[in-house]
């Protein structure tokens, strides 16, 4: 006996099927689009409910598939109350990772490209800085209430680092009078196999120092002597600063760079 269901019938439940599919595919068409749309202003407005830091974004995209992430035009400004309105310029910040190591103790990156086109550190009259103000705003209230992770701290390797930083500027107005001073960093670096902070901080750490003794030597106008006594002081200081900085970044790490 044929059981075959009529010729007519397999056509139709084809053709339902084919429209089924392509209205998935739209759905999930709309939704991707939705989600590059609307993602922007979502983050933006967590950050400012949380912290009152101002964020603008031209472009933002994460794709839970591939792990990849693409930022493009971020400003982010200091809430109202503050002296200074600005804080972070950044003209892009783009990573490609490998997804299964997302989830393991190991993150690896293809590619990463990070470029600063002005950051601006200011201290408020009560001492504050303004990043220190905004990583403390993100922990929330109290943050030795919040879980704890457990277990080693997680690894991460760069394969291939892109770092631009353009211009940092230093405003102070704790004592009163402000102070602003501004550095010309242009740090433009291409680094390999990079796993530790301490290897993404060096290139404008070393550029700030490069930028002080500079600006000191026009300062001193051609002193040879007191010149010397100065660039000797800076690498002094920049060493001990050095040796500070691969203590605390070590403690974040938890590993040597």
């Amino acid at each position: 006996m044929n059981t075959l269901p009529p010729r007519h019938a397999r056509a139709q439940s084809g053709g339902i099927l084919s429209k089924l599919l392509f209205f998935l595919l739209v759905l999930f068409a709309l939704g991707a689009a939705a989600w590059v749309f609307l993602l922007p202003g979502l983050v933006a407005a967590q950050i400012h409910s949380k912290t009152g830091f101002t964020l603008h974004v031209d472009h933002l995209s994460i794709n839970p598939f591939t792990a990849n992430a693409s930022i493009k035009g971020l400003v982010l400004k200091n809430p109202d109350d503050w002296p200074a309105t600005d804080f972070i310029d950044l003209r892009e910040f783009k990573a490609e990772a490998n997804l299964m190591s997302v989830f393991s103790n190991r993150v690896v990156a293809s590619e990463v490209v990070i470029d600063v086109a002005r950051c601006t550190l200011v201290k408020n009259q009560q001492g504050v800085f303004n990043a220190t103000a905004f990583t403390d705003a993100l922990k929330g209230p109290n943050p030795a209430s919040q879980p704890q992770a457990k277990g080693p701290a997680k690894e991460f390797l760069i394969k291939h680092l892109v770092l631009k930083f353009d211009q940092l500027v230093y405003a102070d107005y704790s004592a009163g009078k402000p102070v602003t001073r501004e550095y010309k960093l242009n740090v433009n670096e291409e680094l390999r196999d990079v796993d530790s902070v301490a290897k993404i901080i060096k290139p404008i750490t070393a550029a700030s120092i490069g930028t002080l003794t500079d600006a000191l030597s026009g300062a001193l106008n051609g002193r040879t002597d007191l010149l010397k006594d100065v660039s000797g002081a800076l690498r002094g200081a920049g060493k001990k600063t050095g040796e500070k900085l691969k203590g605390l970044l070590d403690a974040l790490d938890k590993k040597k760079p």
